[in-house]
């Protein structure tokens, strides 16, 4: 089982955002020898809200805080330099910090940042980029629909029984391992030749997907797969 696809079916058990932060810097990231890391949301005043962090000195003071723009964007320092746009980098100079961003249907809605213990070598990096970039697609579909993260302990209201959709209890095996594979983030091409299956199979069972769980693209069956726990 892939590092991704452990992290999906984790997350499927909604933990806290806190118990999500300790479980990407001490094992799903741990090769990368991780300092700190913490990520919050970028919200509609642009505030951020800090949802979970593990190694960082201030978690203490800063957790769950709601930081105002004026006051986020005052602090001179590489990290914030990449969150406000100022510079187009993810790594800071150093090379000791990485910035990802978190997205949903395209918009940014918040960052992860990773500190590490030493600087990232060259040589090193585009692999350490493309491990925390992969987690950040789950990561991103998982927070964008904790409309409360700090309610219920840091984690997500599962659903009841009975809010559950009728069809999503219909799938086949087949719809389900396709249905992993578009939370994975991978395209029907990778599907069908990962399954053995023509594109235009895949394709009619991403379409039998959707009226299951009531979608109408791969984003929201994502989304909807990891609520109701079917991946």
């Amino acid at each position: 089982m892939t590092v991704i696809r452990r992290f999906v079916e984790w997350l499927s058990y909604h933990p806290t955002t806190e118990e999500i932060a300790r479980a990407l810097a001490t094992e799903y990231l741990s090769e990368f020898s991780v300092l700190g890391l913490r990520f919050g949301r970028i919200n509609n005043d642009d505030s951020i809200t800090n949802l979970g962090q593990f190694g960082f000195p201030d978690s203490e003071n800063v957790r769950g805080r709601n930081i105002p723009s004026e006051e986020w964007r005052s602090v001179n320092s590489p990290e914030v330099q990449i969150v406000a746009g100022i510079s187009k980098e993810k790594w800071t100079p150093d090379s000791t910090m990485y910035v990802a961003t978190l997205r949903d249907r395209g918009v940014i809605q918040g960052h992860l940042t990773i500190h590490f213990h030493k600087a990232i070598t060259e040589s090193q990096k585009h692999h350490t980029a493309e491990a925390i970039e992969d987690l950040c697609v789950p990561l991103s579909l998982y927070l964008s629909f904790v409309s409360n993260p700090y309610g219920n302990h840091g984690g997500v209201t599962p659903l009841s029984a009975e809010n559950r959709d009728a069809g999503a209890g219909q799938m086949t095996q087949r719809q389900i391992l396709i249905l992993r594979g578009m939370v994975e983030g991978k395209t029907n091409h990778e599907l069908a030749t990962e399954m053995g299956f023509s594109v235009s199979t895949i394709r009619h069972e991403t379409m039998r997907i959707y009226q299951a769980l009531s979608v109408s693209d791969r984003k929201e069956a994502a989304k909807k797969a990891i609520m109701l726990s079917l991946v």
